[in-house]
């Protein structure tokens, strides 16, 4: 009982409590559209959708350039309307928006190349890109908006904004699979974060948070000089990690065909679904406590807060999820999925792992410490793509996951390291 009593006056359950019915509303939400997807397109189809989130991702990345991160970091300090609050919004959003147009333009001069490489020659499906270049600005606002409103500290607003967005994407998703199969899963992955989009700026036109943000003379080189660091560690986790991630699941399509890649990406969402628990709580509370250069006795308590007190909270829905996990396949995916049991324990070990060393590299991130950072990610990579290449060709799905176990081990150790190493 002691445990629970002393969490329970911890600053952080406050956080943790108004996130846990957006967190399982998430994962009820991800369930039902999974199931969906599993009854109308299938393992095959849901091979194409993950291959097209990935890259996805490679592309937000691309676009964002990690100034997300910045943004929260530079702005935890400032109050809203200050001089450095307007100049950090206006330059990184000016920034952002022309990014994300020369995305835009890539998609549609690179159709044909795209439709071969992403969606492995599946014609049919050629229009989603022309799609995706002309929502893609939109698409990026809501990830910039998201950090605005995050770093200003709206922890219960952001999980408000948040929690309505995916109502309404739910039912817009289903709609799209259910009429459209393959096609509708494909085009709701551009306009789920449209529709959050919409209800942000619903949000920031009720607080003002463009004030006199719009002008020229709020643009700021010094400052984008300083998020050259954020764009470089982006440039490795982000744009490189969801490059290498695209390579593997291509690799998997070639040597295990679309069926069994739809198989690795129906665990991949079940995956994807409770590590939102932890990516909100280090996003939400953790980067931004951080951001205010705490000193090393704080951000050694902050470790261990998190380390004490969602870390073992966080296992034991694992622990739960591996026993039920028979139970987990059979009532969200089709009968066709029943393969992926032999894959569990392998992907919730590496996510375990994956969890606790997430907060160490948010930590280097806080402190801006980009060699460090550049060289840990890209080690990562390297670990992960090799061992994924050969494990692939001797034990099929089963290596994979044990390949992504392995990595995050080695990571781990290599990042408690370097955090004992900072920390004298």
């Amino acid at each position: 009982m002691s445990f629970f009593s002393n969490l329970h006056q911890k600053p952080i359950l406050k956080i943790l409590s108004l996130n846990s019915i957006h967190i399982f509303l998430k994962l009820v939400f991800g369930f039902i559209t999974s199931n969906a997807i599993a009854s109308y397109a299938g393992p095959v189809g849901m091979g194409l959708i993950g291959s097209f989130r990935s890259f996805l991702s490679l592309l937000e990345h691309i676009a964002l350039l990690g100034f997300q991160n910045g943004i929260v970091t530079y702005l935890a300090p400032h109050p809203l309307g200050s001089a450095a609050y307007r100049k950090t919004v206006f330059t990184a959003g000016l920034v952002l928006f022309l990014s994300s147009l020369f995305v835009s333009f890539f998609c549609i001069l690179g159709v044909d190349y795209l439709t071969h490489t992403v969606l492995h020659d599946q014609i049919f499906y050629r229009d989603i890109f022309y799609l995706l270049a002309i929502l893609f600005p939109l698409y990026t606002g809501s990830s910039f908006l998201l950090a605005l409103v995050n770093g200003l500290h709206y922890y219960k607003k952001v999980i408000q904004i948040q929690l309505l967005a995916s109502c309404i994407s739910l039912v817009l998703s289903l709609w799209l699979i259910v009429s459209f199969t393959t096609l509708g899963a494909l085009v709701s992955l551009i306009l789920v974060p449209v529709v959050l989009l919409f209800v942000l700026l619903l949000y920031c036109y009720r607080i003002t948070l463009f004030n006199q943000v719009f002008s020229f003379q709020n643009f700021d080189f010094t400052l984008l000089k300083h998020f050259t660091s954020f764009a470089l560690m982006a440039l490795v986790s982000g744009v490189l990690g969801s490059y290498v991630l695209l390579q593997i699941r291509n690799e998997m399509i070639d040597v295990e065909g679309l069926f069994k890649s739809g198989i690795y990406e129906g665990l991949q969402r079940i995956s994807s679904y409770y590590l939102i628990f932890i990516s909100s709580i280090l996003s939400l509370y953790f980067l931004p406590k951080l951001a205010q250069h705490v000193s090393k006795e704080k951000q050694q308590a902050l470790v261990l807060d998190y380390i004490k007190h969602i870390i073992p909270l966080f296992g034991l829905g694992l622990v739960v999820l591996f026993f039920l996990r028979k139970e987990i396949i059979a009532l969200v995916f089709s009968p066709d999925f029943h393969s992926m049991e032999s894959l569990f324990f392998w992907q919730l070990l590496g996510d375990f792992l994956k969890a606790i060393s997430l907060l160490f590299g948010y930590i280097l991130i806080a402190r801006k410490a980009t060699q460090m950072f550049l060289v840990t990610e890209l080690f990562s990579l390297f670990i992960l793509y090799v061992l994924t290449h050969f494990l692939l060709l001797e034990e099929g799905l089963l290596g994979v996951v044990k390949a992504h176990a392995i990595t995050y081990f080695i990571y781990l150790l290599v990042m408690l390291l370097v955090y004992k190493k900072g920390t004298k």
